[in-house]
């Protein structure tokens, strides 16, 4: 699925892959939560949202994620910022991973997922009101419209 991102991201454009991309995610995380709350006999239901979470991820924060710090910061402030973005996520990534299996000890895997939820859904608002469609801008122009 990263490799159709990175094929069709030119011809679709930023946006339209992060916001399909992350309401696949919201989609495949109810999914998830419902399934260790209410479907628990189920197991499809695991299946198709663990694979729709996957195949949403691979086509949204996956490849645009890495391609839009690359854009969006400024020349002069380029190398410092995408210094700074990349140890962000893989803090957070770190959080993440350290902190799932306690917090799934103390709410329960179903309510994580809701959780989890919640912070796609956030997402999902951020990129519709923040995040700017860079397709087809040169970097001089992505700057002039992100300042």
């Amino acid at each position: 699925m990263t490799g159709v991102a990175v094929v069709v991201v030119d011809r679709l454009g930023r946006r339209p892959l992060l916001l399909g991309g992350v309401s696949g995610m919201v989609i495949s995380l109810f999914l998830l939560g419902s399934y260790y709350i209410f479907l628990d006999n189920a197991a499809v239901v695991a299946v198709v949202g663990l694979l729709l979470y996957v195949g949403c991820y691979q086509i949204s924060f996956g490849p645009i994620g890495w391609l839009m710090i690359a854009e969006i910061f400024p020349l002069r402030l380029r190398g410092r910022g995408l210094s700074i973005a990349v140890l962000v996520n893989f803090g957070a990534n770190a959080l993440v991973t350290f902190a799932f299996s306690p917090l799934k000890e103390l709410l329960g895997a179903g309510i994580l997922f809701y959780i989890f939820c919640a912070i796609a859904v956030a997402s999902v608002v951020f990129i519709y009101f923040v995040i700017p469609e860079t397709k087809g801008l040169t970097l001089e122009e992505i700057e002039a419209k992100c300042l």
